[in-house]
């Protein structure tokens, strides 16, 4: 996928829901106390939450959330040493995404947002012994981080593929059922949510844009061609020939299982 299609997407009708996504706050009841988790697992987990929420308090994009997540599960997958401080880890996947996607985030607003998403109502850090810590700490797990995932460049394929894909449906259904639905906002919020799961790195981007894409149908109700088993070739196989229907609700059960995992935690 070249830049000119990239420019293409962000500044088609899909825009206006990337606008609105990035200066919408995180729909929750209280402010998560990232501190009390019960144990490292825990934190680890909450570190995805606490990523998010950085990146909505310093205005970023949210596909660079998004790539950020995934910097910090492939440095998970990567690393067996359980002492790395998740948050300080969540914090710097932020800060290198930040510069891979071409927004870069200054170091000190950064240090300020993480302290304060850490300890809940607190003044911001003048330039004191904590603060200079603080960012010691995180040049450091800069290079440790780019290091873990061999210094690649991590694209947001997913989503350009989900939005081409979308953008090829729009198509294939009536225009009055298009524009009524919330399908492209809908599988917008589904694939942010899906980065808070580690296995969305063990999947090819094309197959989990049209695992949540498919996904988005169901809720919605929408039918498009190829869908019944009469068909000799499925409409996501059309997009991506190895997208096979098994994959495709294996990934579906896994985003299932997230939302289950949530309610749990709530």
């Amino acid at each position: 996928m070249d830049s000119n299609m990239t420019s293409n997407l962000l500044s088609s009708k899909f825009r206006p829901i990337i606008e609105t996504q990035t200066h919408q706050a995180p729909e929750c009841p209280s402010p998560i106390q990232y501190k009390s988790a019960n144990n490292h697992h825990s934190a680890q987990e909450l570190a995805i939450r606490f990523l998010f929420e950085c990146g909505t308090k310093l205005k970023t994009n949210p596909v660079t959330s998004a790539v950020a997540a995934q910097i910090y599960h492939r440095f998970l997958d990567a690393v067996n040493d359980s002492s790395y401080d998740p948050y300080m880890i969540g914090a710097t996947a932020l800060y290198i995404a930040s510069k891979q996607q071409d927004e870069p985030v200054k170091i000190r607003d950064l240090i300020n947002v993480v302290h304060r998403t850490l300890n809940r109502d607190t003044d911001v850090l003048d330039l004191s012994e904590e603060y200079w810590n603080y960012r010691d700490s995180i040049v450091q797990a800069e290079l440790l981080t780019m290091r873990m995932i061999n210094f690649k460049t991590i694209n947001p394929d997913i989503h350009l593929y989900m939005l081409n894909y979308l953008k090829s449906l729009s198509s294939w259904i009536p225009p009055a059922v298009w524009e009524k639905s919330t399908l492209v906002k809908l599988c917008w919020t589904f694939l942010q949510d899906f980065h808070h799961c580690k296995v969305i790195i063990q999947y090819e981007p094309q197959l989990v844009a049209l695992a949540v894409i498919y996904f988005g149908l169901q809720v919605c109700g929408i039918v498009i061609p190829c869908t019944t088993e009469q068909d000799q070739l499925s409409w996501h196989e059309a997009f991506h020939k190895a997208a096979k229907k098994e994959d495709i609700w294996n990934i579906i059960e896994h985003l299932l299982a997230l939302y289950e995992h949530d309610k749990d935690m709530k």
